[in-house]
């Protein structure tokens, strides 16, 4: 497996890294560099000294990861990363949530109450997708290829226009299967060069680990009951506005062959691991 990462840095801060790597954006420049390139952690020395004047050495950052077949073969469980991601979602489309339940220290726990209110023409014409709070959005032509292969932990909830009429070709895929615990040595934090040792993101009530996933996730074997369709019990992000910390969606061997038999575009996985 390798792991590459991008940084987003501005040009003049870009120049003070060894051998001028990366694409010039004009005032930015994209660096991409494996993750194992001295220059990381160049730049996290950088980042850590421009932090103590009030700035930031870059901009923005991701971590792609790129497996070999054999990887993807062996593998006993996937972790999808969204990618087609849209709004607005459906709270600013009419969906209510039920915050009674909430935990007051990090908002995890909200409960869905209503059916899946969106606007129409801002769905994706594909058969995946994620609004901006994470609600996943399914064609109807997957869906019923998912439900005719028995795939299990999963539903399929209608999809509301903001007026309330139904939307044929669309459904809300939920996941219904008992969710599964994240365990170390999966790193959680706010970005590689700071994983929050202060807790600043985490809820003490262990509901959320941190701001964001840093690594390659690793699920406790025993809490993993076999369903195709599984999420973490444990949450990443925050509460601001309509969004919502979220689990990590994990999904068995089976579902990722179906998947790529299907077609289905814009899918991206990152191997993920039962101990």
């Amino acid at each position: 497996m390798r792991e590459i990462i991008e940084f987003r840095i501005p040009e003049p801060e870009a120049n003070m890294l060894p051998g001028n790597p990366g694409r010039s954006l004009g005032i930015v420049r994209n660096v991409r560099l494996p993750l194992e390139d001295e220059r990381v952690r160049l730049i996290g020395e950088l980042d850590r000294e421009f932090k103590k004047r009030g700035r930031s050495f870059f901009l923005g950052w991701s971590i792609s990861r790129h497996y070999t077949s054999e990887e993807l073969q062996s593998a006993e469980l996937f972790a999808l990363r969204p990618r087609s991601i849209f709004e607005p979602c459906g709270e600013m489309c009419g969906t209510e949530y039920d915050e009674s339940e909430a935990c007051s220290l990090c908002g995890a726990g909200a409960r869905q109450s209503t059916d899946l209110h969106l606007d129409p023409e801002s769905i994706p014409k594909r058969d995946l997708s994620f609004t901006i709070a994470r609600e996943i959005v399914v064609s109807s032509r997957l869906a019923q290829a998912l439900q005719a292969h028995g795939t299990t932990g999963a539903a399929f909830l209608p999809v509301r226009d903001p007026t309330g009429k139904l939307l044929d070709d669309w459904r809300q895929l939920t996941i219904t299967s008992a969710p599964v615990d994240i365990v170390p040595p999966t790193l959680i934090g706010n970005t590689l060069f700071d994983l929050d040792e202060q807790g600043k993101f985490r809820c003490p009530q262990g509901h959320v680990l941190g701001l964001g996933l840093l690594s390659e996730t690793w699920i406790r074997r025993g809490s993993y009951d076999g369903s195709d369709l599984v999420r973490t019990r444990q949450l990443t992000g925050l509460r601001r506005g309509v969004l919502h910390p979220q689990p990590v969606i994990l999904f068995s061997t089976k579902l990722y062959r179906l998947l790529r038999e299907l077609k289905v575009g814009r899918l991206v996985v990152e191997v993920a691991h039962l101990t």
